[in-house]
């Protein structure tokens, strides 16, 4: 048997010579280079080829059969089998490797830190509630009472709406997910940023909506090439994060969300604003729902102004859509829970809201300046009050690669191809999480280390891939 050529993408990879084959394994899948079906080389044969003694490769084909990636069959050998692309970061569904990893790869992980401002949070959710109602009602688009008082935080920001036209929902995440059930068909093409968040991806992906990113600047969406890619798809959804996009931290000017506005009102195009992040600029900026109402649909949550244990955010949706949206929370979860709609929205009206929401932006800001602080300016793109940076890294490092070794230095951080909508090639960028560390010391540590990998530079092997 001769030497598969992917084969050789381990010795140009650094770390650990097992992981070095699993990683080989998976760029060649995705490449196309290795299929599904496709038999591994004899363990005996790769070690050989590798100069590795036969238990680094029988170690790494355990991994890849831990992981799902290959399967053993009795007399035949080993086989790989058909895996989808990552919907996240492994730690979303898999425990923190040890305890003294720092995990920045996405926001709330197993460490990260308790609210700031807790003691004002606490009073609010231990206070007396007619539980024997709640736990008795059931109302698809929410009990009015918490549909009223969403409306009215959505007022602070320039939204003008009534109850009839807030839903409830579990979360941000839900909000998108019953954007796409409600506005679109499976098969339906639905333009969003070129680089989204994972999450409106695997929704897109589980309900057959086929994702078309849109250009992007420091402002987000680029008007041009928006019209250009409505005139060509036809499609007649946007989904869209004008306030601190996640992960570049792009924010729209009043004059581009005008400008994004009309494009899609020329084309009838359907705008999903997600906007979780809304609450942390000071001052506010004013979203696409408060301009354009009836072409809007507004997604908010509680779970960065609160965590994200409470599972509950809101849509403000056109008044001829809500029928749709009802549909769509019926097929999902029926309702959202009054329980906890109850607590969001106690604290929506609690006096200390104010409070609690500079809490969190002073929080953000103290962590964003140890950002500052410690890494070149030139390599990070970010915005204060954002709870995540973009690390543009340089010095030969490839994504994949540096992801690698700040995990083996201790810290997650998440490679930028896991938001591209389609392959993009940037693969010299992660996206770090600021407020996911439990402690403003600990993500010193750890930016300290990413720092020093970066200056480091990759090795010879991983910069020579890399630049290939």
């Amino acid at each position: 048997m001769s030497r598969p050529e992917w084969t050789h993408a381990v010795e140009r990879t650094a770390g650990a010579r097992y992981l070095a084959i699993v990683g080989a394994v998976e760029i060649a899948l995705r490449t196309g280079a290795l299929r599904p079906g496709d038999r591994l080389p004899p363990q005996r044969d790769l070690a050989a080829w590798l100069s590795l003694n036969i238990g680094t490769v029988s170690r790494a084909y355990a991994e890849m059969q831990r992981l799902g990636l290959v399967r053993g069959e009795v007399g035949r050998g080993t086989f790989l089998n058909h895996v989808q692309d990552p919907d996240g970061p492994p730690s979303l569904r898999e425990p923190v490797p040890r305890q003294t990893f720092i995990d920045l790869s996405h926001n709330f992980p197993a460490h990260a830190m308790h609210h700031p401002a807790l003691a004002l949070i606490r009073p609010e959710l231990d206070g007396a509630v007619d539980l024997g109602a709640l736990l008795a009602s059931q109302v698809d688009v929410g009990l009015h009472r918490h549909r009223a008082i969403a409306a009215r935080w959505l007022g602070r920001f320039g939204i003008e709406a009534e109850a009839d036209e807030v839903l409830v929902t579990c979360g941000g995440q839900h909000g998108l997910l019953l954007s796409l059930m409600a506005l679109t068909h499976p098969g339906d093409v639905v333009l969003a940023e070129e680089l989204s968040f994972y999450g409106l991806k695997s929704a897109a992906g589980m309900l057959g909506r086929s994702l078309v990113g849109v250009r992007m600047d420091r402002e987000g969406i680029v008007p041009e090439y928006l019209d250009v890619v409505c005139r060509r798809t036809g499609a007649k959804v946007l989904v869209c994060t004008p306030t601190l996009h996640n992960p570049t931290t792009a924010t729209m000017s009043d004059e581009r969300r005008r400008e994004v506005a009309e494009v899609c009102a020329r084309h009838d195009v359907l705008i999903v604003e997600d906007d979780v992040y809304g609450f942390l600029p000071d001052p506010i900026l004013k979203p696409l729902a408060a301009s354009a109402p009836d072409r809007v649909v507004h997604i908010s949550s509680l779970s960065k102004l609160a965590g994200p244990g409470l599972r509950v955010g809101f849509l403000r949706v056109p008044r001829h859509l809500v029928y749709a949206f009802g549909i769509a929370l019926r097929a999902t979860t029926l309702m959202a829970s009054p329980v906890n709609a109850e607590w969001a929205t106690r604290l929506l009206e609690s006096q200390q809201i104010d409070q609690i929401v500079a809490a969190m932006r002073a929080e953000t800001q103290a962590r964003q300046a140890l950002v500052a602080g410690l890494l070149p300016r030139q390599a990070v793109l970010t915005q204060a009050n954002a709870y995540y940076f973009c690390l543009k890294l340089g010095n030969g490092w490839s994504a994949e690669a540096y992801t690698r070794a700040a995990e083996e230095a201790g810290v997650g951080v998440t490679p930028i191809s896991l938001f591209e909508v389609s392959s993009l090639h940037q693969s010299d960028t992660v996206r770090v999480c600021v407020n996911a560390a439990p402690d403003q010391e600990a993500l010193r540590a750890a930016l300290e280390k990413l720092a020093g990998l970066l200056e480091a530079g990759a090795p010879p092997t991983v910069r020579f891939r890399a630049a290939v």
